[in-house]
């Protein structure tokens, strides 16, 4: 198991800020469209190598940013509703589309986490990812 005899290091980069609206569906009581300031929060693990250095945390920080600006002030819209939404504003809307029945936290977390394994290049570590909706609420999913 290796020099550190089977003992994980974890890498982390928090704090990292996107701004999007979104809708639940799933009920009437939260069908509205509203927003938040996103927060997320990257936890990288894997065994420590010969190397003693796991991941620069500027660049893992680097493609957790990068990937909250393309989220950034974005209409989050399940795949499904995309050519449904209609809107005609004196302002810009941007689509993302969500891979889910819902534009949940959870569906958020879990594609967030996809575009972060897909940006890091690497698959030999865990990746866990928590996307804050507020100061209390937050989903968090790993692979």
């Amino acid at each position: 198991m290796g020099r550190w005899g089977g003992f994980a290091v974890k890498v982390r980069v928090m704090d990292v800020y996107f701004e999007a609206a979104h809708y639940t569906g799933f009920s009437d009581e939260y069908n509205y469209l509203h927003g938040h300031t996103y927060k997320i929060d990257v936890e990288y693990e894997a065994e420590l190598g010969g190397g003693d250095y796991l991941m620069d945390f500027e660049a893992i920080n680097s493609v957790v940013q990068g990937v909250a600006r393309r989220w950034n002030y974005k209409l989050l819209v399940p795949e499904g509703d995309v050519g449904r939404i209609e809107i005609r504003a004196p302002f810009k809307v941007e689509i993302k589309p969500v891979r889910g029945r819902y534009a949940t936290a959870e569906v958020i977390c879990r594609q967030l986490l996809e575009e972060v394994r897909g940006g890091i290049g690497r698959s030999d570590g865990r990746l866990s990812l928590t996307v804050w909706e507020g100061p209390r609420y937050a989903a968090q999913c790993s692979e």
